[in-house]
């Protein structure tokens, strides 16, 4: 089948980041249409016909969002989810990569999570609804990819961060809040606060880096199993937040709020497929990555009509 590479969500975070590397390929955003709708979902393809779609579309947010609107996010990102996938059955496009979240897998106290967990137990209850609505994509799947011998398969990365995230300092991502309130304290003199202990531990990828695997994996003959991307075995809140400050020049005092929302303590993910199905990839370091985004929000976001922020947005940003 011939025809253009299709990116859903793509004035999000990572479909942002896609463009730059493919600027010949066609992205949906809201604007173009409200892929809850199958209708709308299957006019839009039908329009398009690509012979590769990269999945990236949702409803996304922090910690608080999630916990406070679990529903909502897996009842939009179900109903998204399934709208695509369905089109693209019905329009026999063959090769498709959708993005799961970290979220939807379980978490263990004595070891690291993996691939062949994804199923096996409950996600973390915080933000159930996403990581259900993830599950669901999973399956969706691997059943299609079983049943019509289709190269359909999903990536995880864990907790993405870069240029274009969105810095809302409650309903974003961790990286995006901390710089937003971290240029608040260096700018107006308010405290640069930090949910929780600062004992948590996260791990983080560079937009750039997943959007270039993305990208291989729509062209490599993958089988339906998700792979995982997780460059390091994670940092502390806390050590990203100095991580930040240092990146933003700010010398001030960093004040960890236990009274706010910090999520499960370790959350650890790591790939037993990645190094043979990409062993070419080489990462981009959290400082480095920090550096580049800072610099970025510096340059952009305060440069417009002040940081963006608002209610989480429907793009990808896992």
């Amino acid at each position: 089948m011939t025809g253009p590479l299709l990116v859903t969500g793509g004035t999000g975070l990572l479909g942002s980041a896609v463009r730059r590397i493919r600027p010949d390929a066609i992205f949906l955003s809201r604007a173009d249409g409200d892929l809850r709708d199958r209708s709308v979902a299957h006019r839009l393809l039908a329009e398009i016909r690509p012979a590769q779609v990269l999945h990236l579309a949702g409803l996304v947010g922090g910690v608080k969002a999630n916990a406070a609107q679990n529903s909502r996010f897996f009842e939009e990102n179900a109903l998204i989810n399934t709208a695509v996938l369905s089109a693209a059955r019905s329009l026999r496009i063959q090769r498709l990569v959708s993005l799961l979240s970290s979220c939807a897998f379980p978490l263990f106290s004595d070891r690291a999570t993996t691939e062949d967990d994804l199923q096996s137990a409950l996600p973390y209850d915080g933000n159930a609804g996403y990581g259900h609505a993830k599950r669901m994509l999973d399956i969706h799947t691997r059943l299609v990819a079983k049943e019509e011998g289709w190269k359909w398969t999903t990536l995880t990365p864990v907790t993405l961060y870069g240029p274009q995230d969105s810095f809302d300092p409650e309903g974003g991502h961790v990286v995006g809040s901390l710089i937003r309130r971290c240029w608040a304290a260096k700018t107006t003199g308010a405290p640069y606060v930090v949910w929780g202990s600062g004992r948590a531990v996260r791990q983080f990828a560079f937009v750039e880096d997943v959007a270039n695997i993305a990208v291989d994996a729509v062209q490599r003959n993958l089988d339906a199993t998700t792979t995982i991307i997780a460059p390091d075995a994670g940092t502390t809140i806390q050590t990203l937040a100095e991580t930040i400050a240092s990146a933003m020049g700010y010398t001030g005092p960093i004040v960890f709020d236990r009274s706010q929302p910090e999520g499960v303590l370790i959350k650890r993910l790591q790939s037993m497929t990645f190094s043979t199905r990409f062993p070419d990839c080489r990462f981009t370091s959290l400082a480095a990555g920090l550096e580049k985004t800072v610099r970025w929000f510096l340059d952009y976001a305060t440069a417009e009509d002040g940081v963006s922020s608002g209610p989480p947005p429907l793009c990808h940003q896992s």
